[in-house]
């Protein structure tokens, strides 16, 4: 298996991204990691989990939003909270690889479902988007 210069070049610059991150919530105090944290609604242990995680660590959820037929700017602006927890719970997922693996591999599987921690949301989502093309 080889593995091209760019991939190298893609990993170093999200590890020193992720890195340069950590290090930023590292210069501030405990006291304003906590309050930095509270203004975007996560707790410090989130905050920090999320510093670390590569910049793209929540593409598989517009992947899986284009499967659905779900548009992220139409959430965005009618919800942008929720599109903002779609990415922080997509972020934070353990089961990335397999996520990964299914969208390449299948993304009309239902197997998502079982491992995926935004599978209501989505739904709920689709739901909202039926309903919606049925009153118009």
């Amino acid at each position: 298996m080889s593995i091209s210069f760019d991939a190298v070049a893609r990993w170093w610059q999200n590890w020193t991204f992720a890195r340069s991150n950590i290090g930023r919530l590292d210069r501030c105090g405990a006291a304003e990691v906590e309050h930095i944290a509270r203004d975007v609604g996560i707790g410090a242990p989130e905050l920090r989990a999320l510093a670390g995680r590569w910049p793209d660590a929540a593409e598989p959820l517009n992947r899986r939003l284009a499967a659905l037929a779900l548009d992220p700017a139409v959430i965005r602006r009618i919800e942008p909270q929720v599109l903002h927890d779609l990415q922080r719970v997509c972020s934070l997922c353990r089961h990335g690889r397999e996520c990964e693996h299914d969208l390449a591999e299948r993304p009309f599987d239902p197997a998502w479902r079982e491992y995926c921690p935004n599978e209501m949301t989505l739904d709920a989502l689709a739901e909202e988007r039926k309903q919606a093309k049925k009153a118009n």
